[in-house]
């Protein structure tokens, strides 16, 4: 089971935030985001039971996070994706993260869609607020072109919202730059 957990943190926690994710169990990949989060997480687990266990067990009992969101990835299979070959965004610094809202009925269609350009680099149908996860594995300055010009042409997509991932250099961790965007 794989999942995308989102996580806003208090200014100036950020080095101490990722330090203490890095070392913990289940969790693949997380990365700095510009955005409506700071954090982006890649956490995979037996069960959603797992997952969900893990995020309030450990990471809300990191000093610094202050709220969290889960948003289980539905399994290829159970979307009725059959034969179509679908990465599964992976967590990247520099990278476009877009959260895509479908038409009722539509997701599966725009997941199909994305999988099939050559500048996503990932797709994941999601349950939560978001329907659709798909990667750009491009910094902003290009993604955002991407998004405007590709997926908002895609029938079915209702909405975006894109978190931006950033390389992140504790070296100056007062400066915040994640916290300062959300």
């Amino acid at each position: 089971m794989d999942a995308y957990v989102y996580i806003r943190i208090a200014s100036g926690s950020m080095a101490n935030v990722l330090a203490v994710l890095a070392a913990k169990p289940g969790i693949k990949r997380v990365v700095p985001t510009v955005g409506e989060w700071d954090l982006l997480l890649y956490a995979r687990g037996a069960t959603l039971d797992e997952i969900g266990n893990n995020v309030l067990a450990e990471v809300h009992q990191i000093p610094g996070v202050v709220q969290t969101a889960t948003a289980p990835v539905v399994p290829p299979d159970r979307a009725g994706l059959f034969g179509v070959a679908v990465a599964p965004p992976q967590i990247l610094p520099n990278a476009c993260y877009v959260h895509i809202k479908a038409s009722v009925g539509k997701a599966v269609d725009i997941g199909e869609a994305l999988a099939g350009m050559e500048d996503i680099d990932g797709v994941a149908l999601l349950a939560g607020r978001w329907d659709i996860l798909a990667c750009i594995a491009q910094p902003w300055e290009r993604g955002s072109g991407i998004i405007l010009e590709q997926v908002h042409a895609i029938p079915g997509v209702l909405s975006t919202n894109t978190l931006v991932s950033i390389a992140f250099d504790d070296a100056e961790e007062d400066r915040d730059q994640c916290s300062a965007w959300s």
